[in-house]
């Protein structure tokens, strides 16, 4: 019996302001993709800090 195609899911990263920037123009393949993407952003940021701008990761079926 063949495997039933899995579906073709994009992830890509959405600001909470709903504003467009760079990293809203990447796609990513797997939700842990994206994931690895806004660990890299959120790195650089100290808790304190007034321009991180808050992401979260949608799918685009």
């Amino acid at each position: 019996m063949p495997e039933a195609p899995r579906p073709n899911n994009t992830f890509v990263l959405v600001r909470s302001d709903g504003l467009s920037d760079k990293v809203t123009s990447l796609k990513f393949d797997s939700y842990d993709a994206a994931y690895d993407e806004l660990e890299r952003y959120y790195r650089d940021f100290c808790c304190s800090d007034d321009e991180k701008i808050d992401y979260t990761i949608t799918s685009s079926g």
